[in-house]
């Protein structure tokens, strides 16, 4: 993106969140970025990263910061979403896309470990009221999870680039990983069903529009999709009903830029199938599913899958708004 910028004859500073420095003197309040105050003079727009570290000093910082610049009318990326969402994490998106019924994998959250052996034993035992088989298999699968409850995916509310996500193909494997875990923090883990699907769309949507979309595939034994993971990446073709969702998912986390992550599996009907017909759906029995949005989503795979010049599509959107 700097270089894009730099071809549009655009002066760019890079600047790190310690180089921040606030005078707050009232109406005389200042920002300084590598000892130079910004102003709406030397300033059209601001890019933010990540804002790391566990006390959060840099995410507070970011959006004292954002406020500034947005009285002095600077353009801030992204600066409604970030003062909606400190931290946009995984538990937060789901319940937001619950609330704006956009379609997320069946999920289950848990805060005790006793929570956790209580599903799965009545996963895999008959009510003593008689309960039949089938009745038994619809009952689970209303719950969001299959009687045949493994696979399993686990991932961390925090978690980026697929590095948090386990996968557990029996109790053995899970409970080990319970093990490792403090109870404490078990309620900072999404578990969900595993599809077996092995790739997913990564779509961009810049500006409130979805300007591409590259298909990551897992390579191998490796269930995870991501590029930084070695999956491999290839254009896709967007589909009106995939952009319109990628598109809306922008629009209610508050974003100028974003990374939709869309991921295709079976709908509740094609769930709800005789087991003797599952491996075998159609092109209809398939429903997307939003696995989560990136406000700070890179873009090197994407540019080399789809050949869109994301750097550029971002300075022009800067331009635009300013």
């Amino acid at each position: 993106m700097e270089e894009e910028a730099r071809k549009m004859g655009i002066k760019v500073k890079r600047a790190m969140y310690r180089e921040v420095v606030f005078d707050l003197n009232n109406e005389n309040s200042k920002v300084y970025v590598a000892g130079e105050e910004i102003t709406a003079k030397n300033t059209m727009g601001v890019w933010f990263r990540v804002a790391g570290t566990k006390s959060g000093k840099y995410t507070e910082g970011r959006n004292m910061l954002i406020r500034f610049l947005q009285k002095k009318g600077i353009y801030c990326v992204n600066g409604e979403g970030y003062l909606h969402w400190t931290r946009m994490g995984k538990i937060a998106q789901h319940a937001l896309y619950i609330v704006e019924g956009i379609p997320v994998v069946p999920t289950k959250i848990f805060y005790q470990k006793s929570q956790i052996l209580e599903m799965f034993n009545s996963h895999h035992h008959f009510s003593s009221s008689g309960e039949s088989a089938m009745q038994a298999q619809y009952r689970c699968e209303k719950d969001g999870f299959d009687l045949n409850i493994f696979p399993i995916i686990t991932k961390h509310e925090r978690g980026y680039q697929g590095r948090s996500v386990r996968k557990f193909e029996n109790w053995g494997e899970m409970e080990k990983f319970l093990g490792k875990i403090n109870e404490k923090n078990l309620g900072m883990f999404l578990w969900q069903k595993y599809l077996p699907t092995k790739w997913d769309l990564r779509v961009i949507v810049i500006g409130g529009k979805a300007i591409g979309a590259m298909k990551r595939l897992a390579v191998g034994e490796e269930f995870r999709s991501n590029y930084s993971l070695g999956g491999k990446v290839e254009r896709w073709e967007l589909s009106e009903i995939e952009k319109e969702l990628a598109q809306n998912v922008a629009k209610v986390c508050k974003l100028d830029y974003c990374g939709v992550d869309i991921m295709k599996g079976p709908n509740p009907s094609a769930l709800r199938a005789s087991p003797l017909d599952r491996g075998v759906y159609k092109e209809e029995d398939y429903q997307n599913y939003v696995l989560e949005v990136n406000r700070q989503c890179q873009f090197k795979g994407f540019e080399q899958a789809t050949g869109v010049n994301v750097g550029r599509a971002v300075v022009e959107m800067i331009l635009k708004m300013t």
